[in-house]
């Protein structure tokens, strides 16, 4: 069953920075962003409200839900890009590209 929502607290996932890779639990109720800060990884964001784009990354594996999307068009949401401010995880587990 490929992509199915995993029931759960967190989703695992693997998020690829500056050519490094981070393995972490990601909550259910926190964003992209908000699990790599509490990680002490300098991700790029800005706004944190899902309006200036700083924190678009590409889903390569696994599916998220975003609460906001104010700057990706139909066809970018297609491609796999999300807005890690707003990103938060559906799959259990999970692979993005910064």
């Amino acid at each position: 069953m490929a992509e199915a929502e995993t029931p759960g607290d967190h989703a695992l996932v693997d998020v690829d920075l500056d050519g490094s890779r981070h393995h972490l639990r990601w909550p259910r109720d926190k964003t992209l962003v908000e699990i790599m800060l509490d990680a002490g990884i300098d991700v790029p964001h800005s706004c944190r409200e899902g309006h200036c784009g700083s924190c678009v990354a590409t889903v390569l594996r696994g599916r998220v839900d975003m609460a906001d999307c104010d700057i990706l068009e139909p066809a970018d949401l297609a491609d796999g890009l999300i807005l890690g401010c707003q990103a938060r995880p559906v799959s259990g587990d999970i692979h993005i590209e910064y």
